[in-house]
């Protein structure tokens, strides 16, 4: 599959996020992270593009989600029935031009009358929250991106796990979610039923290849 990129960056991303989602796997499983282990582990993609893991080639009973940015990758599993979502994205600037076009009126109103450095936080965590849900939804871009609105809390320690909540407006879902800042990146995690804080493996951060 990583031969079918002809762009290095997208090829080595797709890389990181497969090693990342493999690795995350292996661990749940409580096999080792080496080679031998990893090759039987294949994360397949559904018919509508969704991660399913495998393990000897039979499917695991596990939601995965997949995302990677500017050379990081993050992937978060969820048992199998939970619809689920995860976003990683650099911290970056949008236009105005972008926000009007894909955010609802009251996440335009949550950037209004911002500095430009919390503009640029404000709105790549939104960003972010939209894809979880759209991801959870198992729809992606495929659908406008105004008909989830995500509304997050600011409340609690900067490098901490902080709520959020993303509403797909045509049927009033919910999802519960949280999100949280790693360094000049914003990681959102959502899903239905709203789940617990998230448990990051820090031993799988610190040894990405």
């Amino acid at each position: 599959m990583a031969a079918g990129f002809r762009i290095d960056k997208r090829r080595n991303d797709w890389r990181l996020g497969r090693w990342t989602a493999k690795s995350l796997v292996a661990t749940r499983l409580g096999m080792d992270l080496g080679l031998e282990s990893l090759a039987r582990i294949e994360i397949r993609a559904a018919a509508d593009g969704a991660p399913e893991p495998v393990h000897d080639e039979s499917p695991l009973e596990l939601a995965l989600s997949i995302s990677h940015s500017a050379g990081l990758a993050a992937s978060a599993a969820a048992p199998a029935g939970v619809a689920f979502g995860c976003d990683l994205e650099l911290i970056r600037a949008l236009r105005s031009a972008t926000v009007g076009h894909f955010f609802t009126a009251r996440e335009q109103a949550l950037l209004a009358d911002l500095e430009p450095h919390d503009w640029a936080v404000r709105g790549t965590l939104i960003w972010t929250a939209k894809e979880a849900a759209l991801k959870a939804l198992r729809v992606g871009l495929r659908l406008d991106t105004r008909t989830v609105e995500a509304v997050p809390s600011f409340e609690g320690e900067p490098a901490a796990w902080r709520g959020l909540t993303v509403t797909h407006l045509p049927d009033g879902r919910a999802f519960g979610g949280w999100w949280r800042r790693l360094g000049d990146h914003i990681l959102s995690i959502v899903a239905e039923p709203a789940a617990s804080v998230p448990v990051m493996d820090e031993t799988l951060a610190r040894n990405a290849p």
